[in-house]
């Protein structure tokens, strides 16, 4: 072959060559980002428009479903999904994967601009920007102190968030349980209606008051002044003294109103770390960077903050995302060279020679290495999927090397000088690894190059896998027979002590291993048909054993970590759910397993994030903790408590039904109905609904008649009790260097019964009469009435939904939806209603039919290049027949194993397709050159299974031991990769078995049938 001839022509060339690449992967791995997951640029793009005071359904008719219409026409939108709440709309709009994000929000930008006029005139500017669904905190910090909350708010956002956000890659910095400060003048009422005053009265007065006014400029004497109205206040006393009204000739104050309090504005959220308050800072860094590289930035630079500290006040580290990928990458190296020692082992213990055992091994470190260049050149990072590419590979890319060398040592038995066996044994096998090589980049490119989001998933993974087998063929064909003419000699074996003696005595049971194989294989080809049923019948009861499979989109891994959410019920304030927090605090933190608890809580919704013990120091796995705490938590009524594993991704619960429909009443009945059947399924745990009971309302119903004979709108009054419930905005206090809200409101006192709308004034006036406008009590234009309101509305491509959603425990995705689909034939929907599975189950049924079309793919790409090399269409299909051999292993392996088919589990399982078939390949490929020189058909397979039992041994052997360490999950994380290893090792085993029977058989019988589908000639 050219390249071998080459490699002993001109070594130097060649080595350099090499030495390049290897060069070239050093400075390509220290350049490449190290990442938790694949960068994915998924094509999310969110609509945010508030509209302060309207209720759901005024946010929805007003403004969501506007929305949903315009967007609706841009082209490439695959779903949209709207949340509708008290006061805001988020709409966020999912573009096929092969849509441009950067140009899916310029479409939304231009649509939203275009339709503004249709919007209510009092919305707020809509908010349209990119959005990554995945984007999760690197590092959590919590302040912690016995300072007060307002204090330590302080020093986070003047301290921490400044500093933090300067660090390159950071892209934002959230604060949760902040206390900011707020000057609030609290109206009492019983004053204010003594007075018979306004809110508009006070309210202008106060904004007309406390100014910093420019006033234009003055020239005098050539020189130019500038002019400034000041009246702005500095001192708290004067805040009291700001005049507001007159009445019978008196001047009215603040103070004769109200009280001025230096507070806090009302919180719309509680941070807790430890059961203790706290404020919470997230950082999210920006999409594409270094996590690992954030990471350590974020907490060199918290090192150097906490030199500026308060006395007393402490920053902690919550959770960092870069000890879990840094813990993966070092699984994964550590299980790189744990299956690179194992392999190479099996080098020396088949080839009895350690010049030829370094040779070999020679191809595992310079393959990964100089993949890392090729990686750096596509944009790669090191993260979960392109790591586990290069774990898988270990086995792989010894592979051609073992072959090469095996039958260059075979060559140099014959007497052969070492350099004429490295040419001629090269040249011989150099097609048939070839061959090999390309059937694995055939099986591997079609995961990489899939559509949607498993491609996007997988496209690091498939083409790593091409690259490392590529370089490896580069490698066998050049350094291998280079240094085998070199450095391999014809020297026999010599076993004096052990382990040379056990290692002698192995292969020489080997060697009659394989003549016994090959007096099988003879008797094989005498009962063709009886071998054929074997086979067959065992692969049917493998397939018979898939339903006993599990499935689930990624097998999960043991971090030590969890993640607690808690829905609740509607019309709860902060106090009351703070309330519940703390009982959920003490019930989490009294598992002897859990280290440390951080909590986020709003009105809706808890969130807990749960940091378990070391391995090492505690008896149960994740699971086992997950299992207990759930079943504690539900002694707690009230709540809808979902407890998942952390997995380093934005999550979900593996079911999520959608029922959709028009009429929100009918949802609700329905949505009952598909709740109780879930309830019914073993397995289904954490069960919640998106629907919530509705949320109380006091509706103030104006008396149209009455308001406009006293001259009364409806706006007025809604303004009116806007500002004393909620609360305006009238001015800003400058405190040297911050400027604080001023606040206009009633006190708590006053807002805390409905009778207190009754002394409320509104500003009228009798039109009849020219006289000035006069107080007019709201009792006499309108009345109170109770009535209940939604507290949110989900929408789905337009329809109303109610999201339905579990966990499962002890149960697979694929067995809950056999059963489900089962159990709710039961329910008759009515037209214009219907049920979408979402969730995990969506994904998994993309996911599955995307890997499906890349294995069919795959074989396609194998047949054409078996094709090409052997110029026949016939033999490539004994070789193919390989395949369904290795599904009986892999089905059993997993069985065996206990898990799930997955994702990971069907890269096995694509994988396999390519390894499968070299050991076919070696064999045909051998008796066909048999065939060449004469040899009789059976007894050049016979011959051919002889010749090549042992390399076909020792390369399956190499890679099981490669996939050893992945198999047994020894490392942290280890859990993600296992259920891949397992069906490659089950399949690697039943295929080598049986392949090396059934292949020789179907290769004679379809031989029999004659050259009718083959252009050349028989041989």
């Amino acid at each position: 072959m050219f390249l071998s001839n080459l490699s002993l022509k001109r070594p130097v060339l060649v080595t350099v060559a090499i030495l390049a690449l290897l060069v070239l992967g050093i400075v390509g791995y220290m350049e490449l980002n190290i990442n938790d997951w694949p960068k994915m640029e998924l094509p999310y793009v969110s609509v945010t428009v508030a509209q302060p005071g309207s209720s759901p359904e005024q946010v929805a008719s007003n403004v969501g479903e506007k929305i949903e219409e315009a967007v609706g026409q841009i082209s490439g939108v695959k779903h949209i999904y709207t949340i509708c709440n008290e006061g805001v709309a988020l709409v966020w709009v999912e573009f096929t994967m092969e849509t441009p994000v950067e140009e899916a929000a310029l479409n939304v930008r231009d649509k939203i601009a275009a339709m503004r006029s249709e919007f209510p005139e009092d919305i707020e500017e809509p908010v349209v920007e990119i959005f990554d669904p995945n984007a999760i905190p690197t590092v959590t910090l919590a302040l912690t102190g016995d300072r007060s909350l307002r204090e330590m708010t302080e020093v986070a956002e003047d301290l921490l968030k400044p500093r933090l956000q300067t660090i390159n890659g950071v892209g934002d910095v959230e604060i949760y349980g902040a206390e900011e400060r707020e000057i609030q003048i609290q109206l009492d009422l019983d004053k204010v209606a003594a007075h018979q005053l306004t809110v508009f009265e006070i309210t202008e007065s106060l904004q007309s008051e406390n100014l910093d006014i420019p006033a234009g400029k003055l020239n005098m004497q050539g020189k130019q002044l500038i002019l400034r109205t000041t009246g702005e206040v500095d001192r708290m006393k004067e805040l009291r003294k700001i005049p507001v009204a007159r009445r019978d000739g008196v001047q009215l104050y603040v103070e004769d109103i109200a009280e001025v309090v230096d507070g806090i504005k009302d919180k719309e959220n509680i941070a807790r770390y430890q059961e203790k308050p706290t404020i919470g800072l997230e950082i999210i860094k920006k999409s594409g960077c270094n996590t690992v590289v954030v990471a350590d930035q974020v907490k060199k630079t918290v090192e150097r903050i906490k030199l500026e500290l308060p006395e007393g006040v402490e920053v902690n580290v919550i959770r960092d995302n870069s000890v879990r990928i840094r813990n993966n990458l070092d699984g994964v190296e550590k299980t790189l060279v744990e299956g690179g020692i194992l392999a190479v082992l099996v080098i020396f213990l088949f080839l009895k020679n350690w010049r030829s055992t370094a040779i070999g091994a020679l191809a595992i470190p310079t393959s990964i290495i100089s993949s890392f260049f090729a990686m750096r050149l596509l944009g790669f990072t090191l993260n979960t999927m392109s790591m586990l590419a290069l774990s898988i590979s270990v086995g792989l890319l010894i592979d051609d090397a073992i072959v090469v060398i095996e039958n260059i040592y075979r060559h140099l038995k014959m007497g052969k000088t070492p350099v004429q066996a490295a040419r001629e044994g090269t040249a011989e096998i150099g097609l048939a690894v070839t061959a090999t090589t390309m059937t694995l980049v055939a099986a591997f490119l079609p995961v990489g190059l899939a559509e949607g989001f498993i491609g996007e998933f997988l496209k690091e993974f498939g083409i790593t896998v091409a690259v490392c087998v590529l370089v490896s063929l580069l490698v066998s064909f050049t350094l291998v027979p280079l240094l085998s003419s070199r450095y391999l000699s014809n020297e026999e074996f010599v076993a004096r002590r052990w382990p040379a003696t056990w290692i002698k005595r192995f292969n020489e049971r080997f060697d009659a291993l394989a003549e016994w194989y090959s007096r099988m294989l003879g008797k094989a080809l005498q009962r063709r048909a009886f071998t054929l049923i074997i086979a067959f019948g065992l692969f049917v009861a493998s397939i018979m054993l898939v339903p006993l499979l599990g499935s689930s989109l990624l097998p999960t891994a043991d971090l030590g970590q969890m993640n607690l959410t808690v829905d609740l019920d509607a019309g709860l304030d902060l106090e009351a759910v703070g309330k519940i927090n703390r009982d959920i605090e003490k019930l989490i933190k009294g598992d002897p397993d859990v280290e440390s608890i951080y909590n986020t809580v709003t009105t809706s919704q808890i969130k807990i994030q749960v940091n378990l013990r070391a391995h090492q120091e505690r008896e149960r796995d994740q699971q086992s903790v997950i299992k207990d705490l759930r079943r504690e938590l539900q002694k707690i009524p009230g709540i809808q408590a979902s407890l998942l594993a952390e997995t380093g991704t934005s999550q979900g619960k593996p079911v999520g039904l959608r029922l959709l429909g028009d009429n929100m009443q009918e949802l609700q009945v329905y949505g009952r109905k598909i709740e109780r059947v879930l309830e019914d399924i073993p397995g289904v745990v954490d069960l919640s609904s998106s629907y919530r009971p509705g949320k109380p309302e006091l509706n103030v119903e104006i008396d149209q008649k009455a308001a406009a004979d006293l001259g009364i709108s409806t706006a007025q009054t809604g303004l009116t009790l806007n500002t004393l419930f909620n609360g305006t905005v009238v001015s800003q206090f400058n405190d040297e260097n911050d400027r604080v809200d001023i606040r206009l409101r009633l006190g708590d006192k006053d807002r805390r019964d409905v009778k207190d709308l009754d002394r409320v004034y509104l500003l009228g006036q009798y039109p009849e009469t020219d006289s000035n406008p006069v107080p007019v009590a709201l009792g006499q234009v309108s009345k109170a009435v109770f009535v209940t309101g939604s507290s949110e509305i989900q929408r789905f491509d337009k329809s109303r939904e109610v999201f339905i959603s579990a966990n499962l425990d002890g149960i697979s995705s694929g067995e809950f939806n056999k059963i489900f689909n089962e159990k709710i034939k039961g329910i008759n929907l009515p037209d214009g209603y219907r049920i979408d599975m979402g969730g995990e189950s969506e994904d998994m049924a993309n996911s599955f039919a995307s890997l499906l079309i890349a294995l069919i793919l795959g074989i396609l790409f194998i047949f054409f290049i078996l094709a090409a090399q052997f110029e026949s269409y016939i033999d490539p299909l004994s070789i193919l027949l390989a395949l369904p051999m290795a599904v009986i292993g892999a089905i059993a392996g997993l069985l065996v194993a206990g898990s799930d088919i997955s994702v990971v589990a069907m890269i096995g399982i694509i994988m396999l397709m390519g390894l499968v078939t070299k050991n076919a390949i070696l064999l045909v490929d051998f008796t066909k050159q048999q065939r060449a020189q004469g040899i009789e058909k059976h007894l050049a397979l016979r011959e051919a299974g002889l010749v090549r039992f042992r390399p076909i041994m020792m390369t399956t052997l190499a890679m099981i031991m490669g996939m050893l360490p992945v198999a047994l999950n020894l490392e942290i994380g280890g859990g993600f990769r296992a259920p891949m290893a397992h069906a490659i090792i089950g399949g690697l085993i039943s295929s080598t078995l049986l392949t090396l029977f059934v292949v020789p058989v179907f290769y004679s019988l379809l031989d029999d049938l004659g050259g009718k589908f083959s252009f050349t000639s028989k041989t």
